[in-house]
């Protein structure tokens, strides 16, 4: 049995020289012209790691500005309720016109003024307590004349708010004496 594998001595051709198998030409630096294709260099990736530290720096400055609000709305502000409360204390206007007499009837803008005061507190029995009692402010204020007497309905839920709002207010360490001159 003969090996395939064996290596075979090349066959002389007619004319006398060895035949070998053909070759490919590989063209060799430095001989010859170089071909005009540049060398294959891989693409320049843009890095996404300045947009990914952008987005995050936004993120964190957003989340700064919202907890920095919260903390001042919450916490330095000063409530209005507690505002509302410390000029009742003090016996001067809640409301920012100072113009009116103590026999002038309440104006309707007074009373939004001073219930929106009321209104926004962060306080629930203030809120609740101050609203109510400029409610029922109103309504007395609004009876005709000559039917005083009909202010006697009101009593009763006034001096519940009133108490009520006393309460609230000294809860928040604001004492308010109504029985002042």
């Amino acid at each position: 049995m003969t090996d395939p594998y064996q290596t075979q001595q090349p066959q002389p051709d007619d004319q006398g020289s060895p035949a070998y198998p053909p070759q490919q030409y590989q063209p060799v630096s430095g001989y010859g012209p170089e071909p005009a294709v540049p060398p294959i260099t891989p693409p320049a990736g843009r890095s996404r790691k300045p947009l990914v530290v952008g987005v995050g720096a936004a993120v964190a400055v957003l989340l700064l500005g919202v907890a920095g609000y919260v903390v001042w709305d919450g916490y330095i502000k000063e409530d209005s309720g507690v505002a509302a409360c410390k000029a009742m204390r003090d016996g001067t206007s809640v409301v920012g016109d100072d113009k009116r007499g103590s026999d002038d009837k309440l104006t309707e803008a007074e009373y939004r003024e001073v219930r929106e005061l009321f209104e926004d507190s962060r306080h629930d029995k203030i809120r609740e307590h101050g609203t109510a009692l400029m409610d029922v402010v109103w309504q007395v204020s609004q009876l005709p004349e000559g039917q005083e007497m009909g202010a006697l309905a009101f009593m009763g839920p006034l001096t519940t708010h009133m108490s009520g709002l006393q309460t609230a207010c000294a809860d928040q360490d604001v004492i308010v004496d109504l029985n002042q001159n």
